[in-house]
């Protein structure tokens, strides 16, 4: 098996990653004692968990980062079709949670899988887009077998339902195949022709319209379908520019649902106000910066879309959660990379840093003959008595 050299981890990438982690750890707890008091019992229930999955998440990206990018490249068809058996088990057995069947519960855990098969849809595409550019000009041999590949995953996610994810997943394939070199008439021929399925697919869910006609005018139904919404925009509204002080906000106290998760950049804005909130998206802004930079850096069209990707959902993740917090989007349980409490969530986003840093780690490293290495260090040492 051949070796290779490592260069140490992009310093600002790593440095925004642990401080963003820091900063979760400060507000989930901030967020959840109270809740986890009332519902397990113990103020520090919630908070301990987190404090154990942001370990294995650290230990999940220095692993992924370890693997040379060839051994992504060679192993995508496989993990895609690993996690689209993952998707199909999830509907069969999955656990359903407010009306989504969107969990599988393995030794006593509850995990979400697409947040673990989003980065093996990024490895896909990039494979199948470094490996048949004479295909791309093609729309059948060309854009047709990853079209294929993307319908298959949305139905399965619209199953669950999670459109959320699924219009993520799109909106990342247009974004590489644009970047990939598909043909511009192809791409606007299929987003021409996306318009009334996603119309479709939205009107025939009533849920999906009452979130729709919510963020439209949430105060209208403020104790109905735009009571998150509501209570959302009075805490970043209480907040102001400085905020009420950290621990001090009272919307995360039964006020609004899923403060430590989808909701947890409503509790940042009540509490550290309008400077905490520039203040994250700063750091988070020095990650997706560093992503793109070791994109244009990488050296093969499979790293640069690699990269590309990982980072694109990584950056529509954190917008799509302040986004939809502040109503400017419509509500979506999308957790916040990095700081919305979930151990799904956050191995998912460990294993897309993980595989930007994989590239960047490898980036002109060259391979380590041990063997050779060895005699010749054997020989010295003959030489030297």
């Amino acid at each position: 098996m051949t070796k290779y050299a490592r260069n140490p981890m992009d310093v600002w990438m790593l440095m925004s990653i642990l401080a963003l982690l820091l900063f979760s750890v400060i507000m989930v707890g901030s967020a959840s004692l109270e809740v986890a008091d009332v519902r397990y019992g113990s103020p520090w229930h919630i908070l301990l968990r987190w404090c154990c999955y942001i370990p294995v998440g650290l230990l999940v990206m220095w692993a992924v980062s370890n693997v040379h990018p060839s051994w992504w490249q060679a192993m995508a068809i496989p993990l895609l079709l690993i996690g689209f058996v993952f998707l199909i088990v999830v509907l069969v057995i999955g656990s359903n949670i407010n009306g989504a069947t969107r969990w599988l519960s393995l030794f006593g855990m509850t995990i979400q899988p697409i947040e673990l098969i989003k980065p093996f849809f990024v490895l896909y595409l990039a494979y199948y887009l470094a490996n048949f550019q004479e295909r791309l000009p093609s729309f059948v041999h060309g854009l047709m077998p990853m079209l294929l590949m993307l319908f298959f995953m949305v139905g399965l996610l619209l199953a669950q339902p999670d459109f959320g994810n699924a219009a993520l997943l799109m909106g990342m394939s247009f974004c590489l195949w644009f970047v990939g070199g598909v043909p511009l008439r192809h791409l606007m021929g299929l987003f021409v022709a996306a318009i009334p399925v996603v119309t479709v697919i939205v009107l025939a869910a009533p849920y999906r319209v009452a979130r729709l006609t919510s963020f439209i005018d949430p105060w209208a139904d403020r104790f109905g379908v735009g009571y998150q919404l509501v209570q959302s925009q009075i805490a970043f509204g209480v907040g102001g520019v400085t905020g009420a002080g950290l621990g001090q906000g009272v919307q995360k106290l039964f006020y609004l649902p899923e403060s430590f998760t989808d909701f947890i950049s409503a509790v940042i804005g009540e509490e550290l106000g309008l400077i905490g909130i520039l203040s994250l998206i700063a750091v988070f802004s020095v990650l997706i910066i560093r992503g793109f930079i070791i994109a244009k850096r990488a050296g093969t069209t499979f790293t640069r879309l690699l990269v590309l990707g990982c980072t694109l959902l990584l950056a529509a993740a954190f917008i799509i959660n302040f986004g939809a917090a502040m109503g400017i989007f419509p509500t979506k349980g999308m957790p916040m990379p990095f700081i919305s409490y979930g151990g799904s969530a956050l191995i998912g986003s460990c294993m897309l840093a993980g595989l930007i840093f994989s590239v960047q780690r490898h980036l002109g490293a060259k391979t380590v003959n041990k063997r050779a290495n060895r005699k010749t260090r054997a020989s010295f040492q003959e030489v030297s008595v």
